[in-house]
């Protein structure tokens, strides 16, 4: 689908000529004879670009250019102004309304459509970041990463570190270091990068405009945008500069006070950017957790379980073992104390399993108080060892619950398969071999539960002998103690035999 860009002007001839442009560059077009006509069309259509004349019979460029900034459903829209005064009075007060540029007319169309490109990249990029989630969340979300933005921080990228050269009337206000082009290109630490990248004029005469290019090209740099700061010799240049990937380009002699504003303009789309970005992160990962305990949910888990026993590469097949872990007697607490303090155990438990395990492991909520986890590299031995870490961190301490007038003693029961990466299975079988793999750690798990809770059991085709290996501790007789009533459970006991 093509771009749609808002054409305001109110006189007829200016409409058809600037329709007829972006026709032939394959845009559609709306047209407005007003700042009223505008602002409707930009809440019911929101337009990809608006381009508007600065003069209007009921307002001006830059009143119309305020009341879409401040419309939260039109504020992220580029504007560009064009007008047959484009003194720096005029300039100064459309970039102080919000425009993202302002042109002179008539305007020189090869410039005018490099323009558009380079507004129509970052708001594209913009929309995906938007459209990818769900929209009111994502916007909240970035909301709260610009509110929370630190001040920008600006590069200056000189051949001579030491001083400004050719933007010596640039106050030094404008940018807080200055820093070489190697640097530049082979940047030492992400997390030491800057928000917006200056290119002074030296470095452009000095490795011409692909510099612009090689920048945006690297994995580092590519989301920082450029404004290039070039020579007065060069004015007929700015159309390439930015369609090499430059997001403004300035000419010299340079304004501080319109730079100001320029620089202002790249930064708020900028963090803008990078805030929808980290919103759709944070979102996505939302939908992987469980809300309540802040785990992966099921579904998650078994898409990872799912990745790890048919890797997307022959090399990555690995050795991994499957816990199921399941809290002992949970019914009890939530029919003696209700589902609150249930739920607060459940987070509890939780936070205790995360704390005992490694980075790369997974640990899911499988469903109630049930959970999921999974292992990789690790032995039968070693899962059985990470299996008793476990346990023994559920239950070395009481568990101190608002509501419950006594702490609790909280245990769990878990169950483990293990998974041999040399089995043959192919493509269409795996979900059975994935149901297998957790019917075989249920299975032990049941075991568990029926030799006394609070004990670890393998899976009877786990690598070990003996095959299955559980733990019994003094106090183990119980998941849930005083002051909950328990049915107490006993080991070995002898069988009784009628004569």
């Amino acid at each position: 689908m093509p771009n749609r860009i808002l054409v305001v002007d109110d006189m007829s001839l200016g409409r058809i000529v600037l329709r007829a442009k972006l026709s032939a560059a394959c845009y559609d077009s709306l047209l407005a004879v007003s700042g009223a006509a505008a602002l409707k069309l930009a809440r019911d259509f929101r337009p990809d670009l608006v381009l508007m004349d600065c003069s209007l019979p009921d307002m001006s460029g830059p009143e119309v250019c305020k009341a879409l900034r401040a419309d939260p459903q039109t504020a992220h829209i580029p504007v560009v102004l064009f007008s047959s005064d484009t003194g720096r009075e005029m300039r100064l007060e459309a970039l102080e309304a919000g425009a993202d540029d302002v042109l002179r007319k008539p305007l020189d169309e090869s410039y005018l459509l490099s323009r558009l490109r380079a507004l129509l990249r970052k708001s594209c990029t913009e929309r995906d970041y938007q459209s990818q989630g769900k929209t009111s969340l994502s916007l909240d979300l970035a909301h709260q990463q610009v509110a929370a933005s630190p001040g920008a921080r600006i590069a200056l990228v000189s051949t001579d570190p030491a001083g400004p050269g050719m933007t010596s009337e640039l106050s030094q206000k404008l940018y807080h270091k200055i820093v070489t082009l190697p640097e530049m290109l082979n940047p030492p630490q992400p997390e030491d990068l800057p928000d917006v990248l200056l290119l002074a004029p030296d470095v452009i005469q000095m490795h011409g405009l692909p510099i612009i290019s090689d920048l945006r090209s690297r994995a580092l740099t590519r989301d920082i945008p450029i404004v290039a700061l070039m020579p007065g010799t060069m004015r007929s240049q700015r159309g390439m500069a930015l369609d090499l990937g430059a997001e403004e380009v300035l000419q010299a002699p340079f304004d501080n006070l319109e730079t100001e504003l320029r620089l202002a303009s790249v930064v708020k789309r900028k963090l803008w950017a990078d805030a929808m970005r980290q919103a759709l992160s944070a979102e996505l990962d939302l939908a992987t957790r469980d809300p309540l305990t802040a785990l992966f949910n099921r579904r998650h888990g078994m898409l990872h379980l799912g990745r790890m026993m048919i890797p997307a590469a022959a090399q990555d097949q690995k050795r991994f073992a499957l816990l199921m872990i399941d809290i002992d007697n949970f019914k009890s607490i939530n029919d003696n104390y209700g589902h609150l303090a249930g739920d607060r155990v459940l987070v509890e438990v939780a936070q205790r399993m995360n704390d005992a395990i490694r980075a790369d492991d997974m640990l899911a909520r499988y469903g109630g108080e049930e959970f999921l986890l999974t292992l990789p590299g690790l032995s039968a031995r070693a899962a059985q060892q990470m299996g008793e870490r476990i346990r023994q961190r559920i239950e070395a301490r009481t568990f101190n619950v608002k509501g419950i007038p006594a702490p609790l003693r909280v245990t769990v029961s878990i169950g483990i398969a293990t998974h041999d990466p040399d089995a043959s299975m192919s493509g269409k079988d795996h979900m059975l071999h994935i149901e297998a793999l957790i019917d075989q750690a249920d299975q032990a798990l049941h075991i568990a539960k029926e030799s006394g809770r609070n004990r670890v059991s393998m899976a009877l085709n786990a690598q070990t002998a003996p095959a299955i290996c559980q733990r019994r501790h003094d106090h183990a007789s119980a998941a849930v103690s005083a002051p909950l009533p328990m049915r107490q459970h006993r080991r070995d006991a002898p069988r009784v035999t009628s004569h």
